[in-house]
């Protein structure tokens, strides 16, 4: 008949079921991914929030990782700007890329491991972000955050 219901605690609620298939999510993730980020999900998102406060809200943040380290960068020209430097583990090949701050905030915050680590294909296709441990450390697959890069000149 189309509905499916709940009760507990004294509360019920019921719901219409939809028709039609869910939308196949999980293709968009990349299978498999060559270069691996780890960073302080704290000190990311710290750094994130002072930088992006230099920007409006259509400004991406920059993200360069290297080996040992990652450059956030907001603003260009004569506009405000701001730069960051954090500590980041990097397995795979140098690269930069740019993320709209807020998307990138909710996904940071929606992991609860002391660590992030973002892998990354090519930097114009979906980041996947995942909570560790530690560095180096197994990935929490339980919640895996996918987040497109907004593209930017070189």
């Amino acid at each position: 008949s189309g509905l499916i219901g709940f009760e507990a605690g004294g509360r019920r609620t019921t719901s219409l079921l939809t028709d039609g298939d869910y939308p196949p999510v999980l293709r968009l993730f990349p299978e498999e991914t060559s270069i691996h980020a780890t960073v302080g999900r704290e000190e990311l998102m710290a750094a994130v929030r002072r930088v992006s406060l230099v920007a409006d809200r259509s400004t991406p943040i920059h993200m360069s990782f290297t080996q040992g380290s990652l450059a956030l960068d907001a603003g260009a020209g004569e506009d405000a700007q701001a730069s960051e430097q954090l500590v980041a583990h990097l397995e795979g090949e140098d690269i930069s890329t740019a993320f709209n701050p807020g998307y990138l905030l909710d996904g940071l915050g929606a992991i609860h491991q002391p660590y992030v680590t973002l892998d990354f294909t090519h930097p114009s296709k979906p980041a996947v972000l995942t909570g560790v441990d530690s560095i180096g450390g197994e990935k929490d697959l339980s919640f895996r955050y996918l987040i497109m890069p907004i593209r930017f000149g070189a």
